[in-house]
């Protein structure tokens, strides 16, 4: 029994083209395809010491927090995820304090937008996934974590100022 094989032959330009789509899909396909981020950062807590960001003040208290971050991307999705964030022994009790914080999105010194409030166990831990708006053409971007409450405070920035 005789088995015929047939061949087809790409031609160069379409596997040129081919590797010019790969490449300039790379980004996108790596970014899972959703936009880019303007802001990757992890979360320091406030110090009574800190400047005013946006003119806001920072927390009244010195915090600290775990590992935390703060993801925003250009299509306007931020994503935070908070750990520990507490004021500690002397000044505090280690517990949270606060039930509900937003994160807000600064570009160019000023306030751009507040995701809705989330909620912060007592441990200090919580987290949001959310769309805001100002992110496409924000420069200089910081993120701040805010009580609900009081938002002419910040208890946690994407600012380190060591």
């Amino acid at each position: 029994m005789s088995t015929t094989r047939t061949s087809h032959v790409i031609p160069a330009t379409a596997v040129a083209a081919l590797a010019a789509l790969a490449l300039t899909a790379s980004p996108a396909l790596a970014d899972g395809g959703s936009g880019h981020s303007i802001l990757r950062a992890e979360l320091v807590g406030s110090m009574t010491a800190d400047p005013p960001i946006a003119g806001i003040a920072p927390g009244g208290a010195p915090w600290v927090n775990g590992p935390s971050k703060a993801r925003v991307r250009e299509d306007g999705r931020i994503e935070v995820k908070i750990k520990g964030l507490v004021i500690p022994p002397p000044v505090g009790t280690g517990v949270n304090p606060v039930a509900s914080v937003v994160a807000t999105l600064v570009c160019d010194g000023a306030v751009e937008s507040s995701t809705a409030p989330f909620a912060l166990d007592a441990a200090g831990d919580g987290s949001t996934s959310d769309v805001i708006t100002g992110t496409r053409h924000c420069e200089d971007p910081i993120v701040l974590i805010q009580p609900a409450a009081n938002l002419a405070r910040f208890i946690a920035s994407t600012v380190d100022d060591d």
